[in-house]
């Protein structure tokens, strides 16, 4: 069997070592990849209301030099970005998740494909 390399990028082989349901499979990869896609909106979110909170102390005259609890505000502002996400965020994640699950579905299917091949060998 021919796989286009350009759809799927890599498509996972266990050579019958430990089978594993596709349907089991692709809902552990499907959750996977939604917390990847939240984390990712987190990130985004935290690092975009640190430079608004970095910018607005420029405007006001002090600098990054005068944040005593410096370190603190970051983490209280990675935190808030993080259960931000978790609730559903700004819907970021979501537009990426259904990006990248049809890749996830091609590779699944691929693997069904595979199977039959494989069994009568």
């Amino acid at each position: 069997m021919q796989i286009d390399t350009r759809f799927v990028p890599f498509v996972p082989s266990n050579n019958g070592a430990t089978e594993v349901s596709v349907e089991l499979k692709g809902t552990k990869e499907r959750e996977k990849l939604k917390e990847a896609c939240q984390q990712f909106e987190s990130i985004l979110l935290a690092e975009i209301w640190k430079k608004m909170n970095a910018n607005a102390r420029s405007i006001g005259g002090k600098s990054d030099s005068d944040r005593p609890f410096g370190p603190l505000e970051d983490l209280s502002v990675e935190m808030s970005a993080e259960q931000l996400a978790k609730e559903g965020g700004a819907g970021m994640w979501k537009m990426l998740y259904d990006q990248l699950v049809v890749h996830l579905d091609s590779a699944e299917e691929l693997a069904k494909r595979r199977r039959p091949e494989e069994e009568s060998e």
